[in-house]
């Protein structure tokens, strides 16, 4: 249970930064396949394995809502403080989930070989089209009016930033900057601004749920495959992680 908990920290504060997938880091942490099953699967198991989904569940998300609300505030100082070096230590909690992910597969098979390219102009195509719809975030006061279209819009950016936060190598705290919600999400969690936030993690649910269940159907009916296209979602990631190191 302990395990669990801090597991979950650690996908928690992987949340936080922009650039660094929660999934990858579930990867790296040995219970991606359990987290998906999980998920997805909760409201069609039986009433047995519910119990036992929701007591892992409840275990990953605490640690993960610890995670987000304890260290979003030091986390991202200490990224705009020490950029390189935060950067680096992600780097190296990520480069062991490799070896971890193709142990026992035929890597280079060639329907194999053609699914981890796939996953790296997966990734590729991704990134571009990120860097070419970035704009500036126009950060919310606390003084702004709620309104119930501001709602819907932080509902569908959950539903999205979610589905990245499941799938290694996207990240779902660079989405929400694309989509200019990235420091006002940091802001209603240090601030505790209630109203936005239940908008915001109900589409997190529903987004999760859905993509959880698609990639638990793709791991149990085409593991290999997805696995490789995983890997190359995971190399290119790394790619752009090293990049920084050389931006910053």
């Amino acid at each position: 249970m302990f395990k669990n908990f801090l597991k979950g920290i650690v996908i928690g504060v992987a949340n936080v930064l922009p650039g660094v997938s929660g999934g990858t880091l579930a990867v790296v942490l040995n219970i991606y396949d359990k987290l998906t099953e999980a998920v997805g699967n909760f409201l069609t198991a039986s009433m047995e394995k519910k119990i036992e989904y929701a007591k892992f569940l409840s275990q990953i998300g605490l640690g993960a809502v610890i995670g987000i609300v304890a260290f979003a505030g030091v986390i991202s100082k200490m990224y705009t403080l020490y950029p390189r070096g935060t950067t680096i230590v992600f780097l190296f909690l990520i480069l062991p989930s490799i070896p971890v992910i193709l142990k026992g597969e035929k890597f280079f098979k060639r329907d194999n070989l053609f699914a981890f390219f796939a996953g790296v102009i997966f990734t590729g195509v991704f990134i571009y089209i990120t860097k070419l719809f970035a704009g500036e975030e126009v950060v919310r006061t606390t003084a702004s009016i709620f309104t119930i279209s501001y709602g819907i819009k932080l509902f569908f950016c959950g539903i999205i930033a979610a589905g990245a936060m499941v799938i290694p190598g996207i990240s779902g705290s660079l989405l929400l900057m694309i989509m200019g919600e990235y420091y006002n999400i940091l802001g209603y969690i240090k601030s505790f601004n209630i109203l936005p936030l239940v908008f915001f993690a109900v589409g997190t649910g529903i987004g999760l749920i859905l993509v959880s269940k698609g990639i638990n159907i793709l791991l149990n009916k085409y593991r290999s495959y997805t696995l490789n296209f995983i890997v190359g979602i995971i190399i290119v990631s790394l790619v752009q992680i090293v990049e920084t190191l050389f931006i910053k």
